[in-house]
């Protein structure tokens, strides 16, 4: 796998730098560093904050790019030019009007890449709790394959998240979700067997999981989800349709704008491409 690392200024993007690392370690990827600078700018300071970036990362053969221009479409442009399989980009935790109105880079590229994004958040560089969002699409099935996938490598637990609405009807006489989740998965129906097929995909690979259903707004529940839990990660599956442009089934640009934009750990976007390669996504 061909790993693009997005370098900002350091010692601001250092978080983003050590994951990257990480990733690249767990998946055995090449990896290449790009820095993007305003164009007119001198390149000098794009070589100091790259330098600075491989010092971070002594025990693995890295590439460095770098590009002049708008950073989102700068961004984009390399990735379409040299076929990469992913995309790591830190996140401005603190972003100014001009990216609130526009929207912030990290959020203009996850959603028109056409690969799979890594958005870095904090500082917490820990792979030892996933969160895997279903929603019973095929993006989905991408979201748990890519899950196990990266938690067997990290040794990590896992945790396969589903969102309803509404409990069946057949079910509203039962207590809770977590009373009523063993009926639910004793059925026949495309729910059930999805969530059965995803638990069989995680303890396949030997990873320690387990199933959460929760019922509300996705946005919100996905959210708690994460506060209750304490996960380092959320695992999102997204597939392309028309082109460039964010489409998941039940997880809907609009809420994956706002789960990318308010979740309190990085977030990992899995993109379905034209084809399958073998690693990681």
């Amino acid at each position: 796998m061909n790993i693009l690392l997005c370098v900002a200024g350091i010692p601001y993007g250092e978080a983003t730098i050590r994951l990257g690392g990480t990733m690249a370690r767990l998946t055995e990827s090449s990896l290449t560093l790009l820095n993007v600078v305003p164009r007119g700018d001198d390149r000098s300071s794009s070589t100091q904050v790259l330098d600075a970036a491989l010092e971070m990362l002594p025990d693995l053969v890295v590439r460095t790019r770098v590009r002049q221009g708008v950073p989102g479409k700068e961004i984009l442009a390399e990735i379409d030019d040299n076929g990469y399989d992913m995309v790591i980009i830190g996140a401005n935790q603190s972003p100014g009007l001009r990216e609130r109105l526009l929207g912030s880079v990290a959020l203009q590229v996850t959603s028109r890449s056409p690969i799979s994004v890594l958005v870095v958040k904090g500082t917490d560089l820990e792979l030892s709790r996933l969160l895997i969002c279903t929603g019973g699409a095929e993006a989905s099935k991408l979201a748990i394959d890519a899950g196990a996938k990266l938690a067997e490598a990290a040794g990590a637990q896992a945790t396969l998240l589903h969102v309803i609405g509404s409990v069946p009807s057949m079910y509203t006489g039962l207590g809770g979700l977590e009373e009523t989740l063993p009926e639910l998965l004793q059925t026949d129906s495309s729910f059930a067997r999805h969530l059965r097929d995803g638990a069989e995909t995680l303890t396949a690979r030997g990873v320690k999981a387990e199933l959460r259903l929760r019922m509300g707004g996705v946005t919100g529940e996905i959210l708690r989800e994460i506060d209750d839990g304490g996960y380092d990660l959320l695992v999102v599956g997204a597939s392309r349709r028309g082109g460039r442009g964010l489409h998941t089934g039940w997880l809907l640009a609009d809420i994956t704008r706002q789960v990318v934009d308010n979740a309190p750990c990085s977030v990992l976007v899995v993109r379905e491409q034209e084809a399958c390669e073998e690693g990681l996504f």
